[in-house]
């Protein structure tokens, strides 16, 4: 004998205008492979492979986006941001020179070369629209063209040493129901 208990059944266009909350679709993707900017640079570029695109069915609703990313440098100061196409979201404030970033790591030259960090963390968005839109990481050295950025490795991944880890780095988006 089979039962189906429910409070409730949210329809998968959402819920009624009015009402907010239901989760509608659910898009991820999970990289695996490294990523290592290019050298003498400043600009910040996206990491290949760790984007994901997603198609809102209505135009109120928000897109709630989970992400984590492994990441490392040798030398420098190195920052992140996560983007909505083309768009800086989840940055800081400006404030003169500085970067208005996710999240930013430092090489502090003591032996830190050897770890992978993460930045993880989540963030609501409002793209008010139902046409497709990618979420993506970015990394940058804008303070210096010296610096390097790794993601998935680290700078001593070359010398196959068993302790050398490699990292995962996932982001998924959700669209809810405004």
């Amino acid at each position: 004998m089979s039962e189906l208990r429910t409070n409730r059944i949210v329809p998968r266009d959402g819920l009624p205008s009015g009402s907010a909350g239901g989760i509608i679709q659910v898009r991820s993707t999970t990289k695996t492979d490294t990523f290592n900017m290019p050298s003498n640079d400043t600009n910040f570029h996206t990491v290949t492979g760790l984007s994901v695109t997603i198609t809102p069915t209505r135009s109120d609703s928000k897109i709630l986006v989970m992400y984590d990313m492994n990441w490392s440098t040798q030398n420098g100061h190195c920052s992140c941001r996560l983007m909505r196409d083309s768009t800086p979201i989840k940055v800081g404030d400006a404030s003169g020179n500085k970067i208005q970033a996710t999240g930013q790591i430092h090489h502090s030259g003591q032996n830190d070369q050897y770890d992978l960090e993460q930045v993880s963390g989540t963030h609501m968005d409002s793209p008010a629209t139902t046409s497709a839109v990618t979420y993506s990481m970015q990394v940058g050295t804008p303070y210096s063209s010296s610096y390097d950025v790794y993601v998935n490795y680290h700078a001593e991944d070359g010398a196959d040493l068993s302790w050398a880890g490699r990292g995962a780095s996932t982001i998924t988006v959700m669209e809810v129901s405004g």
